[in-house]
């Protein structure tokens, strides 16, 4: 990649949308971001947890799953789970099959 001038970076970062920014000078200021642990436990969640977790019956969860709200996999003929991160995404509003 070619070198950058320093015209270019300024009209870059001022052209950048306000988080941006933010976060550039929250660094410039020396104060990097924490890096996000991992979630500990399981990455797939039967059906039954998955609900509990969602408040939800289980033939309402399923009706999410028909509906492509969430996503399912298929572990063993017949035996399904839901991906924890689609679960967490779908209760804090933000979608849900990745």
């Amino acid at each position: 990649m070619a070198q950058m001038n320093q015209n270019e970076r300024l009209l870059k970062f001022l052209q950048a949308p306000p988080e941006a920014q933010e976060a550039i000078d929250r660094i410039l200021d020396g104060k990097f971001p924490s890096r996000a642990e991992a979630p500990a436990g399981p990455l797939l969640s039967g059906m039954s947890p998955a609900a509990k977790y969602l408040g939800v019956s289980r033939a309402t969860l399923w009706r999410m799953i028909r509906a492509g709200r969430l996503g399912r996999i298929e572990v063993l003929p017949g035996s399904f789970r839901v991906r924890r991160a689609d679960l967490e995404a779908l209760a804090a509003g933000k979608g849900g099959v990745s």
